[in-house]
């Protein structure tokens, strides 16, 4: 790839981007919308209570994104038409051409031709473009053409595209995760070794790996671009060189991602219902502002005790023996897995130190202590939840360094350095107000409050998806039930209230469809059954109307190969049959999950 910012933490130069620092449609319509929500915050008391609002003032009554979408429909109609002079281009003619959009101006700036060739699926690849059943295989990809480029002010992006007889005729996006900062180009791999052709992006900015957030210091435009823009303009501009390249539009088009990816996916259902026939969403995070700003905040200060984290690894390895120890038959099998972790209750009383009995694998009240707060849900001082998820229950193995102190920096857990880098710089549209916040000064009486206008800017919690319906679109959700990174209960919370929202489960259904993964880690990996193909079920659904009524996954290395699990659509989850060969599918019945109860 010859894009030659994706690994620095330096913002583009201008000979990357020509013109890049000329005023856009864009920035203009960001700074409008940067006024609405900073008057939003004044009008209600600078995030104060609306107890505190001015007497006599009437409370907002308009998103403050409405705005910005309406500007964005409009200034996108006809984004990126009749490029390269309305004729088909070679894929070597594509390089250097400059592009003038109301869009976003854009630049190609390389392009080539690319062998056929046999490529490994990572677990990260196979994550985050949900096709986990690729994960650790060499698969073998087309002959294709990869071309790389910008659109103003920073989006990289990556396409690669099929020659034309190896074409699938599908289009997929390939949603960033983390914070993203660069082109992840191999996610790209399973998505083109089943013939799609396969566009991904940098979220929008360069920045680091992980939870760092310095790129956004003084650029709102840029935290636009990463919570949905970037995604946006990339797809608009890769479906029409599609259809440029190969003399029609593709005739299916899917976003496929897992955690901020997962996010990013959803999102489209009710940001921009017309995008994408099939949505493919793994473990995503919906409430993206509390999850990294409150629930981190609290399980950072759950686990901090004078400057130090109160949990080992060692300690979660006997928090997960426990665990199992209360827990692992409820789904009639004892496998080291939960597959309905909401019917866990652990008894913390029954894993503390007894005087009389001295162990090593036991929990000081300390300890104890915090795993009460940890499997709790964030709430305030009045008891009043104010995110959905706890730490689930069967996560523990998966949760270093989320949960403990993270190689080289002494006493800063992942949550706690996540929470840092949020507050600072995404948390807040006065990005001053949070140079002085941080994981364990967070106040859960105020604090969330304070940050609801960036939570419209961040958030895929939207339930209003009629118009995706209408359009025929279609959701296909999956979460690991070990997931240590975005719990599973705020994604069985999200699915509750979007049925409500529908009018039903039945019509829900009809539409979305969520399957708890049993055992499966953040996006991949875990104990439990991270190889399934629920890509193909995406497909079969739009393209031939057939609802996934069940998805066989797999168990990994170093569990037997041919071990496999029904995942049935929320709310029915598996449960071993007590007869019949546990590895087999067969061997397990459709039972509701304690959380629908």
């Amino acid at each position: 790839m010859n894009i030659a910012v994706t690994t620095s933490d330096e913002k583009p130069s201008p000979s990357h981007v020509p013109r890049r620092m000329k005023s856009h449609w864009w920035r203009g319509i960001v700074s409008i919308s940067t006024a609405v929500l900073v008057a939003l915050l004044t009008v209600s008391g600078s995030g104060a209570s609306a107890a505190g609002r001015t007497p006599g003032a009437a409370p907002p009554t308009q998103d403050p994104q409405l705005a910005l979408m309406k500007a964005e429909a409009a200034a996108s109609k006809n984004a990126y038409k009749n490029l390269f002079g309305g004729k088909k281009p070679s894929c070597a003619a594509m390089a250097g051409e400059w592009i003038k959009d109301d869009a976003g101006d854009a630049q190609l700036l390389t392009s080539r031709e690319v062998s056929a060739r046999d490529v490994p699926i990572s677990a990260e690849d196979a994550g985050g473009a949900v096709m986990t059943n690729l994960k650790g295989e060499t698969v073998p990809t087309p002959r294709h053409c990869e071309v790389s480029g910008y659109i103003a002010p920073q989006v990289a992006f990556e396409l690669r595209m099929p020659d034309p007889q190896a074409w699938n005729g599908r289009f997929m996006l390939v949603a960033c995760a983390g914070f993203c900062g660069s082109v992840s180009s191999s996610g790209c791999n399973p998505g083109l070794s089943r013939g799609y052709a396969v566009v991904t992006t940098n979220g929008g900015h360069a920045g680091s790996p992980g939870f760092e957030a310095t790129w956004a210091q003084g650029d709102n435009a840029a935290r636009h671009d990463f919570a949905y823009r970037a995604n946006h303009v990339a797809t608009l501009l890769s479906k029409e060189i599609v259809n440029s390249y190969y003399g029609k539009p593709a005739d299916y088009s899917y976003v496929a991602g897992c955690s901020k990816g997962g996010n990013s996916a959803v999102r489209y259902a009710s940001r921009y219902p017309a995008d994408f026939d099939g949505i493919l969403a793994s473990a995503p995070v919906l409430d993206y502002q509390r999850r990294l700003s409150t629930s981190f905040s609290w399980q950072a200060q759950a686990i901090e005790k004078n400057g130090k984290a109160v949990l080992s690894p060692a300690d979660l390895t006997v928090l997960h023996g426990y665990i199992l120890n209360q827990c692992d038959r409820l789904d009639g099998r004892a496998d080291g897995v939960l597959n309905d972790p909401d019917a866990c209750k652990p008894d913390f009383a029954a894993m503390a130190c007894k005087p009389s009995k001295a162990s090593q694998k036991c929990f000081s009240n300390v300890q104890i202590n915090a795993l009460r707060k940890l499997y709790a849900l964030p709430s305030d001082s009045r008891g009043r939840v104010i995110y959905s998820a706890a730490q689930t229950p069967g996560s523990e193995l998966n949760a270093t360094p989320w949960l403990t102190e993270m190689p080289g920096v002494p006493g800063t857990p992942l949550v706690e350095h996540g929470a840092n880098q949020w507050l600072r710089y995404m948390a807040y549209s006065r990005q001053s107000d949070g140079y002085n916040k941080s994981a364990l000064n967070f106040t859960f009486d105020h604090d969330p409050a304070d940050m609801e206008a960036m939570a419209k800017v961040y958030n895929s919690t939207a339930t209003d998806l009629r118009r995706f319906e209408k359009l025929g679109g279609k959701l296909l959700i999956t979460h690991g039930t070990a997931d240590e990174g975005i719990g599973l209960a705020a994604t069985v919370d999200y699915y509750k209230q979007l049925v409500t929202a529908s009018g039903g489960l039945a019509t829900t259904q009809s539409f979305a469809r969520l399957f708890q993964v049993p055992g499966m880690a953040h996006c991949s990996g875990g104990a439990g059954y991270d190889r399934f193909d629920a890509l193909s079920a995406l497909e079969s659904w739009v393209e031939r109307g057939t609802p996934p009524k069940e998805i066989v996954a797999r168990r990994s290395s170093p569990h037997a190969a041919n071990e496999a699990i029904p995942l049935y659509p929320y709310p029915l989850v598996p449960k071993y049959r007590g007869t019949g060969d546990p590895a087999d599918p067969a061997s397990y019945r459709a039972v509701t999950s304690a959380s629908w109860r």
